[in-house]
């Protein structure tokens, strides 16, 4: 045989070895996926210290404040009054008026109130509807906030019992009883 046909014969071995072992060769377990269409990466520049320090701004303690809850609107109190004091408080708590009296104020004492804060009444008659209204404080943090019946000129309120019911944002307060006598 000639030297030229076994180095042939050793070529082919070697090469079908080799394709048989790149065959049998098991698949790898995580192969990494084919990226397309990647975006190039950002390059980065260096910048001198001394232009660092000037357009960097250097660490600080942080302080976090958490704004507190601010609890609802609320009527801490009613006075029934024939007057308001500069203040707009009761300028006298009463009970029972007179059916002349020319007004009648319903004082509500507030807390945490705003101008939205939505403050109404339903009044009653001998326990009848009468009527209803709905206001809002002129300010934010009033203190106090006036419903009011004025009395027409000629005329006189209809003796009997009264009473009224207040809401705050539509929630039922409180509930104040009056009379006029």
């Amino acid at each position: 045989m000639s030297r030229n046909f076994i180095i042939g014969i050793v070529a082919v071995v070697l090469i079908g070895a080799g394709a048989l072992y790149i065959l049998s060769k098991p698949a790898a377990v995580n192969p990494t996926p084919v990226v397309q269409n990647q975006q190039p990466l950002p390059t980065t520049s260096v910048i001198s210290p001394t232009i660092a320090s000037q357009t960097q701004p250097k660490p600080s303690a942080t302080k976090i404040t958490v704004a507190k809850p601010v609890a609802p609107a609320s009527i801490v109190g009613v006075q029934m009054s024939s007057g308001l004091a500069a203040s707009g408080a009761a300028l006298n708590s009463v009970a029972t008026f007179s059916p002349a009296v020319p007004t009648i104020y319903a004082v509500l004492s507030l807390k945490n109130a705003t101008q939205r804060t939505q403050l109404s009444y339903i009044r009653y008659y001998n326990g009848k509807y009468v009527d209803s209204k709905v206001s809002h404080p002129s300010k934010d943090g009033a203190k106090y906030f006036h419903f009011d019946w004025v009395l027409n000129a000629g005329q006189t309120r209809t003796s009997g019992s009264y009473s009224l019911v207040f809401y705050v944002d539509g929630k039922k307060s409180q509930t104040v009883s009056y009379s006029i006598q």
